[in-house]
């Protein structure tokens, strides 16, 4: 399953927001809309392919999931 996600740092607030989508297109929109905003970082499009068996999936978690929320690897 093919998911994108776009990160955004509010660097004065000192949060960052991660959004998920399941199109590039929409991920891309999501970039855009925030791409040079004052005081914001975001990153470029990630693209994941996260697996749908158990095992594999659980083995996907332990890779790129983070005990402060996903997206952070």
């Amino acid at each position: 399953m093919r998911f994108y996600k776009v990160q955004i740092l509010y660097e004065s607030e000192g949060y960052s927001v991660v959004k998920w989508f399941t199109n590039r297109a929409e991920a891309e929109l999501e970039f855009r809309k925030h791409q040079g905003e004052e005081d914001t970082q975001t990153f470029e499009v990630q693209e994941y392919d996260i697996p749908t068996k158990k095992t594999e999936l659980l083995r996907w978690l332990n890779i790129y999931g983070n005990p402060d929320g996903m997206g952070f690897n």
